[in-house]
């Protein structure tokens, strides 16, 4: 497509192209101004890097090309994270959802994500497990999808995690918002606003009937999209102990997607993600300091289904939290104190109860698939959180020759959940053709039957089987405990943290204890050798989707008319008619999945630059799976599932860093490098705790026979894809000018080629049958060059304009990879986006 020349982006590219001489003392005094406003409370310099911790500042927020301003988009520049293969996918740059992201080979809903202190991971449903009729919501491992306009300090933690951490087995995400650290009386703050289009983008296709997809967008398929946003920080320190930071974004995407109706008509689908909250700073003395505060995310979608009428339907998922910090220094110590109340809801609405899919004929003819009404039932599924937890970590002594620093905490959470359906839904999709000569007429007022008249050519239909989903409530109450006990000792040039965590949760009522350790040795007694090992155990976070299922499946049923035909006559049966025994979800003893770890890495810090080489090794147990057993001896008409600890993983993740301390200066340049490597292997016998598996059954969907690369093999003996890339390489390049305020910021990566399968378009015949086809191909290195530069214009004082302009994959290279999981319709080859134009305007004040 066609690059758009908006006035708003013609500004931006003027700005960069003019030449400006400001005055170089003037240039100085900004930044250094700005950069006293906006630093966070507790950071006055550069954090410095630990092994298995990063810090990125505002600065390395700012500068980053990240097109979905989140953080998890933000952290492409770590090699310890990975993203699925579809992240840059061509048909999904409208959506303002976060991506997921796996840290150290750990499943994507085993992250902890903290905001202001508190914990804001989605432990509901975060895979969106249950189908669309019965429980599944637009859900995601991020209870708020924070905007990074709003963020002054983000913090990664992959390996070597402290014992104050828990219910993980990826990593910890830390944000916190901006701080005032300004003169008093005085108010400063930023507004953003950022837009991009899809006639901002260019676009390529891996045969005809992806390039004929971009005709007819949809919902899933986002081919035509404006998207914008706009966020406000304000931030003033009002008195000597007062101080104030309150912000407010909105992100809008607006997507007209093709009705799939013979009109050919279009209508207007909806993102919006919304950012709100305020935090109160109080310093009564040199002993005590405070904040509290709110914050707010709402992130919704208003969507359609393709070639289905009144399909209109709103998701939501919203995230209130309150939340309170106290420090006091004690008398040999320094205590902590954090209490929070959480409110996250995630909702689905339809316009409609019923769904009824019906065959083309000349009275349903409004697509070539005609359907009508929703495709899932209303849910809303609600958990309130309060949380209380504290740390006192004790000031360092001496003892002997070596200096010891001991710290211990405890917490304690408890949550409500609820789950309702507010409404009985029902799902109609297996109709029945008759002709008029047939006999067969329809009941007056029976929406499920389609009388045989001159009009449809007299060729009728009525639906004979269907779902019931019945209105009702599951509550469910959780309790969980933490205590934990570290300590740090330093000799000379060796130190050594040695903690232990327990958890406690009232659900799976099991004990876990954690031990948690790291060592660093220092041989040259400085900075230009390190040597760091660590041995840990991390449980993960409890997935109350599981919880849920037990319950759910006792509000289905199946529909089925009987008597005549045409009758308006319907029974049901559900679970409670058939064999209790045999309940649709049952959970065995479950315990809680974790993972050990082993760090080893090397650090030199040699003059100018910092070189890393670390090694992390993860094996990861009791992952929950689900199995689906059913009895051949009746037909496989009584059927149930059962969560196990079956689950079992592997990974090896080796990665490289390289990176310069100081700017390396050229001429009238400065220059930031940063380079990373990471090569993975790893592997896994389950996909998540959502896939079921066939057990014991003569039928099962699993043995059956397909073509795998020209030969008959069994559909579960294909090969399963992996979520990480072999390995990747990432670079980023940031340029600044000391006579003209312009910045440069590359970010270069590039993803080794990989070996998946994916199902063919077309069926093979196999003694005279015909059987899917699926084949292995070798997919071609991935590379994309993603540039931001920025133009600062001072026009007044302590005021002034940022002009900014983000060119993701200059070079428009054409990158495929493969829809991810091998399933009976998806897994093709698929296209990611070209080259795509961002802009944006920044006023600081």
């Amino acid at each position: 497509m066609r690059f758009a020349y908006s006035p708003l982006n013609i500004a931006i590219l003027t700005a960069l192209a003019s030449q400006t001489y400001a005055n170089e003392s003037q240039i100085s005094e900004e930044i250094k101004t700005n950069t006293v406003s906006m630093t966070p409370i507790e950071v006055e310099v550069k954090a410095k890097q630990e092994v298995g911790k990063t810090v990125y500042t505002k600065e390395d927020l700012e500068k980053t090309p990240n097109s979905s301003k989140n953080i998890t988009d933000f952290l492409k520049v770590n090699p310890n994270v990975q993203f699925s293969r579809e992240q840059r996918s061509a048909d999904s740059q409208a959506e303002l959802r976060p991506s997921e992201i796996s840290i150290n080979g750990a499943q994507t809903y085993r992250n902890k994500f903290v905001i202001n202190g508190v914990n804001t991971t989605n432990n509901l449903d975060p895979l969106a497990s249950g189908n669309s009729y019965s429980g599944k919501l637009d859900g995601g491992s991020q209870g708020i999808a924070l905007n990074t306009d709003l963020i002054c300090k983000l913090e990664l933690i992959d390996s070597n995690v402290s014992a104050a951490y828990g219910e993980f087995t990826g990593g910890v995400v830390n944000a916190e918002t901006c701080a005032p650290n300004t003169e008093i009386g005085k108010i400063h703050g930023s507004l953003t606003y950022d837009y991009t289009e899809s006639d901002w983008s260019r676009y390529h296709f891996t045969d005809e009937e992806e390039a004929a997809e971009f005709e007819d967008p949809t919902s899933s398929n986002n081919k035509e999209y404006k998207k914008h946003g706009l966020s406000l920080n304000l931030y003033s320190k009002l008195s000597e102990q007062w101080g104030i930071n309150s912000y407010a974004s909105k992100r809008e995407s607006i997507v007209p997607v093709m009705s799939g109706l013979e009109d050919r008509s279009k209508v207007k689908s909806e993102r919006n993600n919304i950012n709100l909250g305020t935090t109160l700073f109080y310093t009564p003395s040199d002993t005590i300091k405070a904040k509290f505060g709110f914050d707010l995310g709402d992130l919704d979608s208003l969507n359609f289904v393709d070639k289905r009428i009144n399909s209109k339907s709103i998701s939501n998922t919203e995230t209130l939290t309150f939340f309170g910090e106290l420090e006091s220094k004690l008398n040999n110590s320094t205590l902590k104190q954090n209490i929070s109340y959480q409110t996250l809801s995630q909702a689905r609405e339809n316009d409609s109860t019923t769904g009824i899919l019906w065959k083309q004929t000349p009275t349903k003819n409004w697509s070539s698939n005609p359907g009508e009404g929703a495709t899932s039932s209303d849910i809303e599924l609600h958990q309130d959180t309060f949380s209380y937890s504290l740390k006192n970590a004790f000031d360092t002594i001496q003892i002997g020759n070596s200096m010891q620093q001991l710290s211990f905490g405890m917490g304690y959470d408890y949550s409500k959940i609820a789950w309702e359906r507010p409404n009985d839904a029902y799902m109609y999709n297996q109709p029945k053709t008759f002709t008029s000569s047939s006999g067969i007429s329809c009941t007056a007022g029976d929406i499920l039957c389609d009388e045989a008249t001159d009009e449809n050519n007299y060729q009728g239909q009525y639906q004979t089987n269907g779902k019931y989903y019945q209105k009702g409530k599951v509550n469910i109450d959780q309790q969980r405990v933490h205590t934990f006990i570290e300590n740090t000792s330093t000799w000379d040039n060796f130190s050594a943290r040695l903690g232990l965590r327990a958890d406690y949760d009232s659900l799976s009522k099991n004990l876990n204890i954690a031990p948690r350790s790291a060592f660093n040795y220092k041989p040259l007694k400085n900075d230009l050798l390190s040597f760091t090992t660590g041995w840990n155990r991390y449980y993960a976070n409890y997935t109350l989707a599981t919880e849920l299922q037990d319950q759910l499946a006792f509000l289905e049923y199946n529909l089925k008319r009987t008597k005549n035909q045409t009758e308006d006559y319907w029974t049901q049966t559900g679970l409670s008619d058939l064999i209790l025994a045999n309940s649709n979800i049952q959970r065995a003893n479950l315990k809680t999945p974790y993972a050990d770890e082993i760090v080893f890495a090397i650090n030199s810090q040699a003059k100018n630059w910092n070189l890393g080489l670390k090694w992390v090794n993860r094996d990861s147990k009791d992952e929950i799976t689900k199995n689906r057993f059913i009895d051949p001896t009746t037909s496989n008409t009584i059927d149930h599932f059962e969560y196990s600890n079956s689950g079992k993983a592997k990974a090896d993740i080796y990665t490289l860093t390289l990176r310069n301390t100081l700017p390396v200066v050229y001429k009238n340049s400065l220059h930031g490098f940063n380079f990373g490597f990471d090569y993975t292997e790893s592997e896994k016998n389950y996909l998540d705790y959502s896939e079921s598996y066939n057990v014991n059954s003569n039928t099962a969907a699993e043995d059956r026979d397909i073509i795998f690369n020209g030969s008959l093999i069994q559909f579960n003996e294909r090969p399963v894809e992996n979520f990480n890339q072999p390995w990747t390489a990432r670079f980023g390049w940031d340029i600044e000018f000391s006579n003209l305020p312009l910045k440069i910021n590359n970010f270069l990566s590039y993803k080794s080629e990989y070996k998946d399968t994916y199902k063919l378009k077309n069926k093979v015949e196999h003694d005279g049958v015909l059987l899917e086809a699926y084949a292995t191909d070798t997919i071609r290195p991935r590379f994309s060059w993603d540039m931001r530069t920025t133009y600062d214009f001072n026009f007044a004082k302590d005021y002034k304009a940022i002009f900014g302009l983000t060119i993701n994959n200059i070079t428009n290279r054409h990158n495929i990879y493969t829809t991810p999981g091998i399933s009976e319709s998806t897994n093709r080859l698929r296209s990611e986006i070209g080259r795509q134009f961002i802009a944006d305007v920044t006023f600081k004040f």
